[in-house]
Formats: structure tokens, C-alpha cells, sequence
């Protein structure tokens, strides 16, 4: 008699394909994880993990033999539900670590009792496929008619608009020195609104300030405040900063769309800010930092880059970056600061985590690091990119004024290296 015919427990394939992705779904990652982040994940890899390694058992069924099929896969069985046991209590320590880190409480008895819901379903899956298979689904259906419920009336969760966007930059955190000009999507061309807002940061005075900030948004159109004010900070309020929105969505959507509008925008501003700068006299002219976070900071690299190659005698004073993307900078470059929090999935995320680990030499330690494993370390990347910016500034992938306080400091209108608290005097900026 096979043991498809008359078993009641699951192939030890099965068993040993759960195990597995259990192991990868429990393995460390760099950021505390939400309990239900961690009970999808953990459902997710358990499960797919079972189906692959059920496949398995189905083309090599088991046969009965002396023992009978159940005793034999009970003895895979025991031993799989310890190990399993082990990992959750792993991963339990490791979540404790992290939040002690951060001085936040550690896990509760719900985070554990959800480790083991996955055990329980896949059980239900092996007893029960049919059953099982249609309570997922309307369970599924009903999260999905209510989904529109939860997420409030329409336009609710809408934050990206232009206008909002252009306030919230100008006025956030602003003191009465504070020079900002926004522009927001309103369908010209780039270019155009371009030469637009360099028109406008001349007439308001712009140029006669010693220093002028291009920010770059991400993919939204925000531009964070604390980077704003820390330039405003470094400079001793003697800046101006300016702005362009070149999308309204979220940052992952315009980074997976591509980057050509993030590093479009940004040139299109750096080329109409130094043509107007060109015009000044050499001994009035502004100081032309560029700035950007996450997607933004590939575009103000690209304008970095385009500067470099442009033949002009305007320059690019120093270029500062928060949280790059992995792989989608240039690596060494003089008058640059690259900010990449230790614990930020987003300067580590991508595909090469599958088989190699991830280069962090020049990662500030801000939270205990996890060890790589193989696959593993991908999955755990991934999903830490959920809860990335759930943490405090200098975690995952929140920055803090230092995106404006750590820029190199450049020559003023006299030739004398403008000065901003006690730092000044001493500061040496890092490139990557």
C-alpha cells in the first residue's frame, strides 16, 4: 500500500522543504520586524518551502514497509518540529537584540504564537487541501472587499500632491532666513519649469546668497526637512535651496519604473542653475551644492556627473547622498558624501544577496548586524524594505540633519572656507 493511500502525516520531502523555508523566513534581519510582516513572510516561505518539497515526495511516494507509513514519517516529523521550535526561539533573541538596541520592548507571546500559526495551516493543508484551499480563498475575498473600507475615503491617502508638496518643503522647520522655492508637477516640460525656478530663485535674491542647494525629491516629490535644515544649519542660513518635482508616486514605484525622470529633472535644474550662476560676476557667485536621499540620490549623482563633463566654468561645490540604492551610484568620487545608514536595506537590496554578501566596510554600526546566509540574506533584505522607514533618523532608511551638517565645506566669495559651529575647522569629508 503506497503512502499517498493511507497516511495521515505529510512526505518527510514535504516536512524537510517546510523546515527550510521556515529557516530562511526566521533567519536575522536588520530591522525589528511587525508581527504581521513576520507572520506573511514566515507563512509564505513555509508554505512554498512544503509545496516544493511535496512535489518531491509525489513523484517518490514512500512505501510502508515494516514500520508502516506513519511511524516512518514520524520520525522526520519530531525531529523537524525541535528544529523548527529552535528557530523560533533564534529568531526571537535576535528580534530582543534589536530592540534592545533601540531601547524598545521585545516580543511578546503574540509574536511567538504567530510562529507557529504557519505549522498549524500547513497541517490543515495536509489534512484537509480542499477545505483548506477554499477557507484561504474567501478569507482572501473578504480582506479584498474590505480593503478599499480600510484604507479610508478616496484621495485620503494621497500625500504627493504638488502643492502639498511645496509647502510642506518651504515651510517645515523654516526660520525667518530660510529661502526655499518648490516647483511642482503642473504639466510643462522639465526643462521649462527648470529655467522657471532658476528665474524665480534670481529674482527673490537667491544669487546673492553664498550658497545654493539643488534638492532633489524622491520618486513622490518630498524632499526630507531635516536635510533642509541641516544644510540651512552648516551654512549659517547664508543658502538658498531649491526644488523640483519630477514624479508623484511612491519612491518604489518610480525607482522599479526606471530612474530617467529622477536624473532628468535633476539635470535639467543644474544645467539652468549654472548657466544663470555663469552670468555673475567670478567673485559673486554661490557656492552650487547638490543634495539627494533614496531615488533622489541617484538623480543628483547623474547631475554630479553631468557638472563634471560640461564644459563650463561653473562647478559643483560637494554632492551629498542619503540611502543609494545599491549598485546605482558611482563608487569613488572626490567632493561627494554618501550617507548609508548600516542597518538601511535599501543601500543593500539587491539580487546578489542570493549568493554573496553584502560590502559594508563603509556602513556606520548603528544596530547589531545579522549574518549573511545565502538566499536568506535576499529574502531578509526584502523584507526589512517594508518597515524601512519606521525607525528613528540614523536607522534604516531614516536620516537626519546630518544629510546637511556633514557637507564639505567650499570656498566663500573671498576664498575663505565658509565656517558653521564647532566642526567646521576640523571637518575632512568622506568620499565613497
Amino acid at each position: 500500500m503506497t503512502g499517498t493511500e493511507s497516511s495521515r502525516l505529510p512526505h518527510p520531502a514535504g516536512v524537510i522543504g517546510a523546515l527550510t523555508g521556515s529557516a530562511i523566513a526566521l533567519a536575522p534581519g536588520s530591522l525589528p520586524r511587525e508581527t504581521w510582516v513576520h507572520a506573511v513572510l514566515l507563512s509564505g516561505c513555509l508554505l512554498l518551502g512544503a509545496a516544493i518539497g511535496g512535489g518531491v515526495g509525489w513523484l517518490m511516494p514512500d512505501r510502508a514497509g515494516d514500520l508502516g507509513v506513519d511511524r516512518r514519517r514520524a520520525r522526520v516529523l519530531g525531529p523537524a518540529v525541535v528544529v523548527f521550535t529552535g528557530l523560533v526561539l533564534a529568531a526571537v533573541w535576535w528580534q530582543n537584540t534589536l530592540r534592545a538596541a533601540l531601547d524598545e520592548p521585545g516580543v511578546g507571546p503574540g509574536w511567538v504564537a504567530i510562529s507557529f500559526a504557519p505549522v498549524a495551516l500547513y497541517a490543515a493543508v495536509v489534512r484537509a487541501p480542499r477545505l483548506t484551499a477554499i477557507a484561504l480563498v474567501t478569507g482572501a475575498a473578504t480582506v479584498a472587499s474590505l480593503a478599499p473600507a480600510m484604507a479610508g475615503p478616496p484621495g485620503a491617502a494621497v500625500t504627493g500632491t504638488g502643492m502639498s508638496r511645496a509647502t510642506a518643503f518651504t515651510t517645515t522647520d523654516a526660520t525667518a532666513t530660510s529661502l526655499r522655492l518648490y516647483s511642482p508637477l503642473d504639466g510643462r516640460t522639465v526643462d521649462r519649469r527648470a529655467a522657471e525656478l532658476v528665474d524665480r530663485w534670481s529674482a527673490v535674491g537667491g544669487a546673492r546668497r553664498a550658497a545654493v542647494v539643488v534638492a532633489v525629491p524622491t520618486g513622490s516629490g518630498w524632499v526630507d526637512p531635516d536635510a533642509v535644515r541641516g544644510f540651512e544649519d552648516r551654512l549659517r542660513g547664508d543658502v538658498s535651496v531649491i526644488a523640483l518635482q519630477y514624479s508623484d508616486i511612491p519612491s518604489w514605484r518610480a525607482f522599479v519604473s526606471g530612474t530617467a525622470t529622477a536624473r532628468g529633472g535633476a539635470v535639467a535644474v543644474t544645467s539652468a542653475l549654472t548657466r544663470a550662476v555663469g552670468r555673475l560676476p567670478a567673485g559673486a557667485r554661490p557656492q552650487i551644492y547638490l543634495y539627494g536621499q533614496s531615488l533622489g540620490a541617484i538623480g543628483a549623482d547623474a547631475a554630479r556627473e553631468w557638472a563634471l563633463t560640461e564644459v563650463t566654468d561653473v562647478s559643483v561645490c560637494a554632492t551629498v547622498l542619503a540611502g543609494p540604492p545599491a549598485g546605482t551610484v558611482a563608487e569613488h568620487a572626490s567632493r561627494r558624501v554618501v550617507l548609508a545608514n548600516g542597518s538601511d536595506p535599501v543601500v543593500r537590496w539587491s539580487p546578489r544577496l542570493l549568493w554573496r554578501p553584502p560590502a559594508r566596510s563603509a556602513e556606520p554600526v548603528d544596530l547589531p548586524r545579522p549574518v549573511w546566509f545565502p538566499v536568506a540574506g535576499f529574502v531578509q533584505a526584502s523584507a526589512d524594505l517594508v518597515g524601512a522607514l519606521s525607525f528613528p533618523a540614523g536607522h534604516g532608511h531614516q536620516y537626519g540633519s546630518e544629510q546637511g551638517t556633514s557637507a564639505p565645506l567650499c570656498p566663500n566669495r573671498t576664498g575663505v572656507a565658509q565656517a558653521s559651529g564647532p566642526r567646521a575647522a576640523s571637518y575632512a569629508a568622506p568620499t565613497r
